[in-house]
């Protein structure tokens, strides 16, 4: 059974390294690139980190349940985000307080366009996150808000389907990949102390060898 166990947790190991290998961008790699240049070429940035700076917020279009190997963890939410060259670009946010400044961002793009205020009154902020496909429930609630906010090709719009994924972070992506090493280090200590008990034990078999 030791065998066993010590073989998996080898091979778990190994797993792991080469995880870390695919994931090298983003646990050590900086920005590589803002959203304009990264959704150019989604497959060139994907497993690197892009910025962009959020000047105005068109409100929120969908919300999902964020899940992370197949666990549900928390929630995600989708905004719709008026660019600097006047197109609109999805994003997905999951931290509380990202949440709370795009729906103020929201309030006060609103409060512009119904000429209530003389520009934007909120600083902008940059986020960083990744280039990823949108998943298909989100995009139907995308396409269905640029209807009913009037944006369209036909009335002179730039619309981008590229995502803007700022869920996760490095802090967040070190903390899991660790988090996943431990289980093949333990397997591999369980292996090598079990193994040191049974060789004593052996050595001396009159001994009682209690856990501590």
């Amino acid at each position: 059974m030791n065998k066993r166990l010590l073989v998996i947790s080898i091979l778990a190991f190994v797993l792991f390294g080469t995880v870390v290998f695919f994931m090298r961008d983003l646990i050590f790699g900086g920005v590589a690139a803002t959203y304009e240049e990264a959704a150019l070429n989604e497959d060139a940035y994907k497993e690197k980190w892009i910025s962009y700076e959020v000047i105005a917020c068109l409100g929120e279009y969908a919300e999902c349940d964020k899940k992370d190997y197949f666990i549900t963890t928390g929630h995600e939410y989708y905004y719709m985000i008026w660019m600097y060259d006047g197109s609109v670009m999805p994003m997905c946010v999951s931290k509380k307080e990202d949440k709370e400044y795009l729906d103020k961002m929201a309030d006060a793009t609103y409060d512009y366009l119904d000429g209530k205020t003389d520009y934007i009154e909120m600083e902008p902020r940059t986020f960083i996150g990744q280039v990823k496909s949108q998943p298909s429930e989100a995009l139907n609630y995308y396409n269905g808000y640029c209807s009913d906010l009037g944006i369209s090709a036909a009335e002179g719009y730039t619309i981008r389907y590229v995502l803007f994924d700022c869920t996760s972070t490095r802090t967040g992506t070190i903390a899991l990949v660790c988090a996943v090493m431990m289980i093949p280090l333990l397997g591999i200590t369980v292996c090598f102390v079990s193994s040191s008990k049974n060789k004593k034990k052996n050595e001396d078999p009159t001994a009682t060898y209690l856990p501590r």
